[in-house]
Parts: C-alpha cells; structure tokens; sequence
C-alpha cells in the first residue's frame, strides 16, 4: 500500500469515527432534554382533550357498552303518550278514552281546563293545546325510562340524571316549553306525581 493510499484511509476512518462521536453526543443530549421526552405525551394528551365530552349522561341500551347510547332524558319528553303542546284531538286519540271529570282554574293569568282519566290529568289553554301533564298512580305508565309512581327518590334521580337533596319534596328539570317536576314523599322516600308544567304555569 503506498503512502497516499494508507493516508486517504486514515483521513476516511478519522471521519468516520467524529461522524459516530457526534451523533452519540446528540443522542444522549436528547435523552437528558426534558422538552424532548414529554413532546410525544404532550401531542396525545391534546388530542386527548379535544375529544368532545357528552354534556348529559348517557347509558348504553340494555346495559350493553356496544349497544347505541340514548340520553337519560329527553329533550321533550312525554308523559303517558301526552308532551308539552300537543292538540286536545290528539291527546284524547293518544288517552283513547274519555275524561271521567273535568274543571276549569284560572291560572297565572291563563285559564286551563283540566281534565282527568283516571290517575291521568291533562290540563288545555284557551287554544286548547296541552300545558299540563300529571299523573297520580302507578296504574298509568308514564313513558320515563324506569320512573313510574311508586318508585325510590334514589333511582329516579339516578335515572334521569337529577340531584335529590335528603328529605327533598320535588325533582326537577327544564325540558322543551316547561319543566319536569317529581312530587317526592320524603318519609317514604318515593315518587308520589309526575308533572309536565308549561312555562306558561311556571
């Protein structure tokens, strides 16, 4: 080997040799750089957070995590087949048959009919359109999710997703055109009515 070529070697491993010192140098510094080991978490952890959260609980059907999910209260919910603003016509189709009793209060300044079906009262205003549901006896079913007359304080509430302080007479909750509102007996620590009261009766 002449003396050119055993120079030209030497040049080629001593090049050789800084390129792997300076990368082992730049791998140890991004070890030792805090900023640099969380930069990975730190991308999860926002995408993490923008990840939309429900703004009501929600239970999957039949207790199955697969299943679809449904809000534990509707929006405009019924009671007893009869919402919020509904006709008298459609209402009595719904009912099927006729009020037993009825009577006329003045009310807030409105004058409602109510009008009873046997432990279901439906209230009409002067346009005769619904702004009052109740029902009084666990007879009539009332088309809640696991809320009927008769049932503990503890799973109504945890079934509409509501807060019952101890020994509280009533639930409530804003809904479409009014309020839901659970008449409690705090002794028994049951549901003794449920009501759909229109805003206007508020």
């Amino acid at each position: 080997m002449s003396n050119s070529q055993r120079i030209e070697r030497h040049l080629l491993l001593g090049a050789m040799a800084t390129g792997v010192l300076l990368l082992s140098v730049a791998c140890g510094s991004a070890q030792d750089d805090p900023a640099a080991a969380t930069s990975i978490p730190s991308a999860e952890a926002s995408i993490a957070i923008s990840s939309p959260t429900p703004e009501v609980t929600i239970h999957s059907l039949d207790g199955d995590p697969a299943g679809t999910p449904q809000a534990s209260l509707s929006r405009e919910p019924s009671l007893g087949g009869i919402s919020l603003g509904m006709s008298l016509a459609d209402a009595e189709t719904e009912i099927g048959v006729p009020s037993n009793d009825s009577y006329t209060l003045p009310e807030a300044g409105l004058t409602v009919e109510l009008r009873e079906y046997g432990g279901l009262t439906v209230g009409f205003d002067t346009s005769e359109h619904v702004v009052y549901v109740e029902i009084s006896s666990a007879a009539v079913p009332s088309g809640l999710s696991d809320v009927e007359v008769g049932s503990s304080t503890a799973d109504a509430a945890r079934s509409l997703s509501l807060k019952a302080a101890p020994s509280s007479s009533s639930m409530t909750a804003d809904v479409e055109g009014g309020i839901l509102r659970l008449d409690l007996d705090p002794v028994a620590d049951e549901v003794v009515t449920i009501k759909l009261i229109g805003s206007a009766l508020v």
